[in-house]
């Protein structure tokens, strides 16, 4: 899975997302993150919107000191609203499918805000915060608070940041 993302960022950065998106294709979306949960847990994502409601993506989570996680996912847009289904590949038990809600307002002018729920048998996760476009249409800063309360562990919730590049 590292392999397919590592490619897909690749391409994505050497211009072959550039375009897609410029044909007016695809929008891709592509970002790294940091979060204070537990030890620490640095990731990176890559969504893409084959059209204009469906969003298709994976997302990679390396918690320090413990291992690495990834998502894999599709969501559709109803409105402000996405619903969707994927699968988590845990660190520390087996993979599991989800489902996820997420929403997403603006508030004024290049901030919005936005909230979302995974949940699965293992887990419930919780996510807010708001996105600065710093660049319209290119960069954009994410702050947020995310809350992990999962089977069989301490429930962990931290406070993270990220910078997301749009294609």
């Amino acid at each position: 899975m590292k392999k397919i993302l590592v490619l897909a960022a690749v391409l994505a950065l050497s211009g072959a997302g550039s375009a897609f998106a410029i044909g007016g294709i695809m929008d891709i979306d592509a970002g790294y993150s940091y979060n204070t949960a537990a030890d620490g847990i640095h990731g990176g994502h890559l969504e893409i919107k084959p059209i204009p409601k469906l969003a298709i993506g994976a997302e990679y989570r390396h918690w320090n000191h413990r291992g690495d996680e990834t998502d894999v996912y599709a969501k559709y847009k109803i409105g402000n609203i996405y619903v969707g289904a994927g699968s988590r590949n845990y660190y520390d038990r087996d993979a599991k499918v989800f489902g996820l809600v997420e929403g997403r307002a603006k508030v004024l002018g290049p901030l919005d805000a936005y909230a979302g729920l995974l949940v699965s048998e293992e887990e419930r996760q919780y996510k807010a915060g708001l996105q600065l476009d710093i660049v319209p249409t290119s960069f954009d800063l994410d702050v947020n608070y995310t809350y992990y309360d999962r089977d069989d562990i301490d429930n962990e919730g931290g406070i993270g940041i990220g910078l997301n590049y749009h294609f």
